[in-house]
């Protein structure tokens, strides 16, 4: 799901997508002339492999996603108030709600895990 990033306001706009049994749900809404900020949550369940077993375990994810997205390049010398936070850079004038999903989804799999 790719949103148009001009048509992202101040006004914080809720989305919803869905991959197996996964769902992403945000608002984004728009920080600056080039700056979007989405916050939302990661749930569902999904297969992991356990690390010391080698054995694979279904395990129910409830995780909080704070991003900021640029329209283009962004400048780190003008970081000031977001210094502390990575800013996502889209060059196609979209914002890709299916990436960052995705990408959430490979970072937990890529984590060290246990079954319990």
């Amino acid at each position: 799901m790719k949103v148009i990033f001009s048509k992202i306001t101040s006004q914080p706009k809720h989305f919803v997508f869905k991959k197996d049994s996964m769902v992403l749900e945000c608002d984004i809404s728009r920080k600056s002339h080039n700056i979007a900020f989405l916050s939302g949550v990661i749930r569902g369940d999904i297969t992991l492999r356990c690390d010391l077993s080698g054995e694979e375990f279904n395990k129910h994810i409830n995780q909080e996603l704070v991003l900021y997205i640029s329209n283009g390049m962004w400048d780190t010398q003008s970081q000031s108030d977001l210094m502390s936070f990575d800013v996502i850079e889209f060059f196609d004038g979209f914002i890709d709600i299916e990436y960052f999903l995705n990408s959430e989804i490979e970072s937990i799999k890529s984590d060290y895990h246990i079954k319990e």
